[in-house]
C-alpha cells in the first residue's frame, strides 16, 4: 500500500479527460458519417466535467483538497489502460461510438465510487461526490441517446 495525494488522483482524471478529448478528435477527423462527427463534438466536451466540479471551490480550497493524503492499493484506474482496445474504424456507427463512450465513462464512475468510499474529509469527499453525480448524469444521457438510435 502506498500513499498519494488527492491531487495526484485528480491528475489521473485530467489525463483521462485529455486522452478522451484526443480520442474523439481523432475519430472526428477520420469519421465518414456526419452523425458520428457531430456526436464527437458533443462527447469531446467531457473535458469540462472536472473543471465544472472544481468551480464551486476557491483556489485555496482546491489547493487544500489536492494535498489530502490517500492510502491506496492500485485503484486500477489508469487512463492509458482505459483506452486500450478502443481503436475505432472510420466507418464506426453512432451506436458503436456511444457504446464505447459509455464504457469509458463507466470506468471513471468506478474510480469515483471508489474515491467517495475513502476517508478524504468533507471538502475532498464533496468534490468526488460532485464528480460522481456529474458522470452519473452524463452516462444516463449517453444511454438515452443510444436508445433513441438517432446517430
Amino acid at each position: 500500500m502506498s500513499v498519494v495525494t488527492v491531487g495526484e488522483m485528480l491528475e489521473r482524471v485530467r489525463d483521462f479527460e485529455r486522452r478522451l478529448e484526443a480520442y474523439y478528435a481523432d475519430l472526428r477527423d477520420r469519421a465518414t458519417r456526419d452523425g458520428v462527427r457531430l456526436l464527437t463534438y458533443y462527447l469531446a466536451r467531457h473535458r469540462r466535467h472536472l473543471g465544472d466540479a472544481l468551480e464551486s471551490y476557491t483556489g485555496a480550497q482546491v489547493e487544500h483538497i489536492c494535498q489530502v493524503p490517500l492510502k491506496y492499493n492500485d485503484t486500477d484506474f489508469e487512463p492509458a489502460k482505459c483506452f486500450r482496445g478502443k481503436d475505432v474504424a472510420s466507418s464506426l456507427s453512432g451506436n458503436e461510438l456511444l457504446s464505447a463512450a459509455i464504457e469509458l465513462v463507466e470506468e471513471l464512475l468506478r474510480f469515483y465510487r471508489w474515491m467517495v468510499q475513502q476517508p478524504l474529509g468533507d471538502e475532498a469527499g464533496g468534490l468526488f461526490q460532485s464528480l460522481l453525480r456529474i458522470e452519473e448524469r452524463h452516462v444516463i444521457e449517453l444511454k438515452k441517446m443510444k436508445a433513441m438510435d438517432y446517430f
